[in-house]
């Protein structure tokens, strides 16, 4: 399993948000902002391509 940026954005949101429900109230909406903001960057990423330029990477063969 490849593990880019996208991975990393969805993986960061998940643990912002299960921290958002622990946090006092009055920062919730700051946590719950972070959240979102992670989930819109993983959408923005695919759609830019950049999540293919990552996961691509590492197959390139360096055969002489």
């Amino acid at each position: 399993m490849n593990i880019g940026l996208r991975m990393l954005l969805l993986l960061a949101a998940v643990v912002i948000f299960i921290v958002a429900i622990f946090v006092n109230v009055s920062h919730e909406m700051g946590w719950i902002a972070a959240g979102l903001a992670c989930t819109s960057a993983a959408v923005l990423v695919r759609e830019m391509g950049w999540d293919r330029v990552l996961m691509g990477a590492g197959t390139h063969s360096h055969s002489h």
